[in-house]
């Protein structure tokens, strides 16, 4: 059943009392049809405030990993709520996931628990600007809203711009460039291991090593790729290990945390180093990633969301290919995401369109995540969609 308030009138109280009329990744699309309020979700759909069905490849932008309420995960976090969920002090639960982590990731040899994978990559950089006595940051990726990773924005000093640098996915001379530019400046390299396309063969061993001789820190913002990759996300998969990581997102299923990860030297001797506030390690956070990481393992959830993610990147492709469509679904496969070519942008927007009115719901912008929820029959729906939605856009483009 709709809610009472209609998707106008919710959208009319949004815009009177929530800045930007909502969070600035969540506000309206301007695709015909596309849902703009969920009200529920279960497995890998969503139900939109009109009581449309949606099979969901954003997954709330990731950190679906099991779907929506899962039971497992959900039933963990209850029991952690009757017994209360934030102390003056520590918690035993924080210890064991300390230690799974430390079994799990390549990287972890200790670790800190944030909120949310901004704070886990304000973190890092924090940690790495102690160590080091440096103050300047190369990045690569999207690393949260924080003022270090937002240089250039509204409401973020000018003075801080300097200190964050930029260089290019696959492009190690434009690396290497920066560390000439500014030498004995540079704290660490932080990036996203894995992007939209793989990285050349190399790649990742060489930012490790202009990092290493340059006597900065390494660091891979794992928090999209973490616990979909490998446990480890892209670093453990492309089998390069950094000196520090970053998580969040999935490895919770839904429940707000981050964590940050790394060399024992490196975090014990920034052990004075302020990482703390209220809600870090929020025990729903810690008792969902415990059981997120119990059933993870029962399901043998990593072979299976690399399957079907396979299954819909080669589907899509097919369907493209038929039709004669300048696009292409890339990406590794659990994060695959299709682009159209120059010129396609009709056909792309009538394509969205068309997915979300047959009740598929993709992101025309972003990578795409697929969860254990999404199996045979709906990667099977999904494709079916997709060929009709794509056929319809072909020949209403022209």
């Amino acid at each position: 059943m709709a809610l009472a308030d209609g998707t106008d009138a919710l959208a009319e109280r949004a815009a009177r009392l929530l800045v930007g009329g909502g969070q600035g990744h969540k506000r309206r699309s301007e695709i015909p049809g596309y849902p703009q309020f969920a009200v529920r979700g279960k497995g890998c759909r969503f139900w939109d405030d009109q009581e449309r069905e949606f099979i969901d490849y954003l997954c709330a932008f990731g950190p679906i990993l099991l779907g929506y309420a899962h039971p497992v995960v959900d039933a963990a976090v209850k029991r952690q709520m009757d017994q209360g969920v934030i102390f003056d002090v520590g918690h035993p639960s924080e210890i064991e996931l300390a230690e799974k982590l430390v079994e799990l990731l390549p990287c972890a040899e200790m670790v800190s628990f944030f909120t949310g994978g901004s704070g886990a990559t304000t973190g890092a950089v924090r940690v790495a600007r102690s160590y080091t006595g440096r103050e300047k940051v190369v990045r690569l990726g999207y690393h949260g809203w924080h003022d270090w990773c937002r240089t250039g924005d509204r409401g973020v000093p000018e003075c801080l711009g300097p200190l964050t640098l930029g260089f290019g996915y696959n492009d190690l001379e434009s690396l290497e460039r920066i560390f000439a530019e500014n030498p004995g400046q540079i704290a660490c390299v932080i990036m996203e291991a894995a992007v939209t396309v793989p990285p050349v063969p190399g790649f990742l061993e060489g930012v490790k090593q202009v990092c290493h001789e340059n006597g900065t820190l390494c660091i891979f913002d794992e928090v999209k790729a973490g616990f979909r990759y490998a446990y480890g996300g892209a670093h453990e998969y492309y089998g390069v290990t950094p000196d520090l990581a970053t998580f969040g997102k999935a490895m919770a299923n839904g429940y707000d945390i981050g964590v940050l990860a790394g060399k024992r030297e490196i975090l014990s001797a920034c052990g004075d180093v302020w990482l703390a506030a209220t809600f870090h390690a929020h025990l729903t956070g810690i008792a969902a990633t415990l059981a997120t990481i119990g059933e993870m393992k029962a399901i043998d959830g990593i072979s299976l969301i690399w399957r079907q993610g396979r299954k819909l990147i080669d589907g899509l492709n097919e369907i493209v290919q038929k039709l004669g469509v300048d696009a292409r679904c890339c990406g590794d496969p659990p994060m695959p995401q299709l682009k159209f070519g120059e010129g396609g942008d009709r056909v792309g927007r009538l394509f969205w369109e068309g997915a979300a009115k047959r009740g598929v719901y993709f992101h025309p912008g972003h990578p795409w995540f697929v969860s254990t929820a999404h199996d045979d029959q709906v990667i099977e729906l999904t494709l079916r969609v997709a060929g009709e939605a794509m056929s319809e856009a072909c020949q209403n483009a022209v």
